[in-house]
């Protein structure tokens, strides 16, 4: 069966619970806590950015880890700490 391919805007983020503001997504982009994007959709540097929803899933499955692992220890080492 063929996997279907979806781009996601940020508008599009708080359907998968993420509802964070456009400078706060790019803030934890640049601190390496959130996926950059995997495009843009056109050639002006204002054009939407936009990720493939694999990549977010992704990110959300491993937050979700990294939760379920502080849970169990106790605490989380500091470049793992969830910050919304």
């Amino acid at each position: 069966m063929p996997r279907i391919l979806r781009m996601l805007l940020r508008r599009d983020l708080p359907n998968k619970g993420i509802s964070w503001s456009r400078q706060h997504i790019n803030r934890k982009i640049r601190d390496e806590e959130f996926p950059p994007p995997d495009g843009k959709t056109g050639d002006q540097p204002t054009s939407p950015n936009w990720w493939w929803e694999s990549t977010i899933d992704k990110y959300l499955l491993s937050r979700a880890a990294a939760l379920r692992k502080s849970k169990r220890t106790g605490a989380l080492p500091a470049n793992e700490l969830p910050r919304d």
